[in-house]
């Protein structure tokens, strides 16, 4: 990560990008049992605002990272369409862990892939730096800290 002298930082934690789609999706187009199976499903994707960019899918044979050409059937730059369109049943998206735990306990979304995808991240909570840190900015970064 690179550093910006006018942003604090403290990590809360470590998450996965996992893949989910909904089970009615995947009984209507199949479970792809390897990666090169996505090409035929309805792949929802998130674009980094700042970039650009698509994310990339963490995708893995062994422990070699592969790149396959996924389709573009949605994209967005934030999570939360993704999360709903995948609960709707309208394709496979590459989501955080801690964002979709509700929707994996209660079976709406499932995962998919899980021995093809590794990806492990930290979870930041930035601010800006300043030497006077308002105390409900403290009290809300201390708390995030349990």
């Amino acid at each position: 990560m690179e550093t910006d002298s006018r942003l604090m930082a403290r990590a809360l934690g470590t998450f996965r990008l996992k893949l989910v789609g909904a089970p009615d999706y995947l009984a209507r187009r199949g479970i792809p049992r390897r990666p090169e199976d996505l090409r035929s499903h309805a792949c929802l994707h998130h674009r980094y605002a700042t970039s650009g960019k698509l994310e990339p899918w963490p995708l893995r044979r062994g422990r070699k990272h592969i790149e396959i050409d996924l389709p573009t059937t949605a994209v967005v730059n934030t999570i939360e369409p993704l999360i709903h369109m995948a609960e709707q049943g309208l394709g496979i998206a590459c989501l955080p862990d801690f964002a979709v735990r509700r929707q994996l306990d209660d079976g709406a979304l499932v995962t998919v892939l899980d021995s093809h995808t590794h990806h492990a991240g930290l979870f930041r909570l930035l601010w800006p730096s300043s030497r006077y840190v308002s105390p409900k900015l403290r009290a809300f970064a201390d708390f995030t800290q349990r």
